[in-house]
């Protein structure tokens, strides 16, 4: 008995169900893989910019950057951080106070489609700061007492006030990503709002671009957000950020504000995914909830 063999349009119906299938499948596997190597920026990034504000802390006595010589000098305090983690860092371009010729010239977006201005707008002032005792630095000189003799005696650092207080710098590093430093203070005596009772200093705010100029140009996805606490690199929306995962990393989100998706830095750094591209933060995904979208949700 013969067996029956698939006649051409059999084989060219199979054929084109199968290419439905692989374009329906191409986008997830696009922003897969595009978001595994943004991560793998990011963590790079992170990981440069973070050694060379050691490298300086250390060479200015472990101070707090708007502490070091040069930046309490200096009226433009960003700029004059900028200037000393440079010594450090692989730069290629240096864009001062304006982001033309380091970020994208177009329109930057947050997490859900909004436009926004963030990087180019003036950081807010502090909403927290901590007490003058907590972040007033002293340093030991030699002073004349009332008597003529010379004694050692701690006196406050001298700062120049910051002129414009707020100020933002941009560069571009030679791997493509682009970051601007923010300050809003003449003293890093700002204090990250938050759940826990840690007092974390804010001396002001970093955003990252890992791609630099090339789309996609959001929050959250190339765009990612760092406070400089202290010397420290914290990534937005840690554990315990009153800048919360839940309420700031949403892919659907009406009247958003203009920094929706900066919030998803830290989960993005901590599980190595960007889940809350798929489905909602805060209903299934969260820091006490799922990681994934198809992981079931922890028993209570």
């Amino acid at each position: 008995m013969k067996k029956k063999a698939f006649t051409l349009a059999e084989v060219l119906i199979v054929m084109a169900l199968i290419g439905f299938l692989f374009t329906l499948m191409i986008p997830h596997l696009v922003q897969k893989q595009g978001s595994q190597k943004n991560i793998e920026s990011l963590k790079t990034a992170q990981s440069k910019l973070q050694e060379a504000f050691d490298i300086a802390s250390k060479a200015n006595n472990n101070l707090n950057p708007q502490d070091w010589e040069s930046v309490r000098n200096s009226e433009n305090k960003s700029e004059a951080i900028i200037k000393e983690v440079a010594k450090k860092l692989s730069v290629m371009s240096y864009c001062g106070s304006s982001p033309k010729g380091c970020f994208a010239s177009g329109e930057y977006r947050t997490l859900n489609g909004v436009p926004t201005k963030v990087l180019n707008d003036p950081m807010e002032p502090f909403r927290l700061t901590l007490d003058p005792k907590d972040y007033m630095v002293t340093q030991t000189q030699e002073v004349t007492d009332e008597y003529g003799d010379t004694v050692e005696q701690n006196v406050p650092l001298t700062y120049t006030k910051a002129e414009p207080e707020v100020t933002s710098t941009f560069i571009t590093l030679l791997d493509g990503g682009s970051v601007v430093l923010k300050t809003a203070s003449t003293y890093c005596n700002g204090r990250i709002p938050s759940t826990d009772p840690l007092e974390r200093p804010f001396c002001g705010v970093i955003y990252v671009d890992v791609n630099g100029p090339a789309i996609p140009n959001m929050l959250g996805v190339d765009v990612f957000g760092f406070y400089l606490s202290g010397n420290t690199l914290l990534p937005m929306g840690f554990y315990g950020d009153n800048f919360d995962f839940e309420h700031n990393c949403l892919m659907e989100k009406p009247n958003a504000d203009k920094y929706n998706g900066l919030a998803c830095t830290a989960w993005a750094l901590k599980n190595k995914n960007m889940e809350y591209r798929k489905c909602q933060a805060g209903s299934r995904l969260g820091w006490a909830l799922s990681t994934r979208c198809d992981s079931p949700p922890p028993k209570r």
